[in-house]
């Protein structure tokens, strides 16, 4: 059976859909999409977005290639001419198998984005530092139902998660924490929760701050944590035996938070492993 790659175009479609339901404006999305250059040329884009944040207009034109060899030059000088004729375009080339060398070469040499399947994994994490503004909630932002912490530099959030020690992860099973690269996204069901937990774990710093994470920052979450094999935290105060205030923390996949808190249906492919 010939390979479509209907299956990759739909995960990479996923990513980005919900990275800009996040906070962009005036979303247009297509897939398979005809798009016209300067002098009225059409070209087919497997994936074409256009949205508004912080007052500017983004297009985005996306190729992907499922095949087993790797894009060759000749592929790669193809989007880039696409590319070079769109208004305001930027372009991003994702391979399965990869780049040629000297593919791999001539993207890199005319600014187009490119990402090897070993990258997948990670998309969520390369897409949000891209469009950090898009990912970033507001002060503003009410949990639903959460909230969760944030790094901020001088009073601004960065758009960095902050994380904790995984209670899934047998390593941790000691009580002590440490960093051992597998840290869970903390999440509290009310903002005072979260103000105590950062008390108790960073002393009121003034480098971390409280967020509420709506339903389309939540979505994006659970998202980029499938894709980076991280799980989730919910954290409830309470006070022991000598009435000292703790936290306790319960480990959660980032599939079951889906399916018990997305106020929108979860699509079937969000339950297929992780890439890579």
């Amino acid at each position: 059976m010939k390979n479509t790659g209907e299956s990759f175009e739909s995960y990479v479609q996923f990513v980005y859909q919900t990275l800009l339901g996040a906070q962009g404006r005036n979303i247009s999305v297509s897939r398979r999409a005809t798009v016209f250059d300067n002098h009225g040329n059409s070209y087919n884009i497997d994936i074409f977005y256009e949205f508004d944040v912080a007052g500017l207009h983004h297009r985005v034109a996306i190729e992907c290639k499922d095949t087993r060899r790797p894009v060759e030059r000749d592929d790669a000088i193809a989007f880039a001419g696409k590319i070079r004729d769109l208004p305001s375009t930027i372009g991003i080339f994702i391979s399965k198998s990869g780049f040629q060398p000297a593919a791999r070469k001539y993207l890199q040499d005319h600014g187009i984005v490119h990402y090897a399947g070993g990258d997948l994994p990670h998309l969520g994490n390369v897409i949000a530092a891209m469009i950090s503004p898009i990912a970033c909630p507001a002060e503003s932002a009410v949990g639903q139902p959460f909230w969760t912490l944030m790094r901020q530099e001088n009073g601004e959030a960065t758009g960095e998660w902050c994380l904790i020690p995984d209670p899934n992860d047998p390593r941790n099973a000691s009580g002590t924490e440490r960093d051992n690269g597998t840290g869970a996204f903390p999440l509290f069901y009310s903002r005072p929760h979260a103000e105590s937990f950062r008390t108790l774990r960073y002393q009121d710093s003034a480098d971390v701050c409280v967020r509420g994470v709506e339903q389309s920052m939540l979505r994006f979450l659970t998202l980029m944590a499938h894709d980076e094999r991280r799980n989730f935290a919910i954290c409830l105060p309470f006070a022991d035996e000598h009435g000292a205030p703790r936290i306790a923390c319960h480990g959660w996949t980032a599939q079951d938070l889906a399916h018990e808190y997305w106020a929108d249906e979860v699509p079937a492919s969000f339950d297929n492993p992780p890439r890579g």
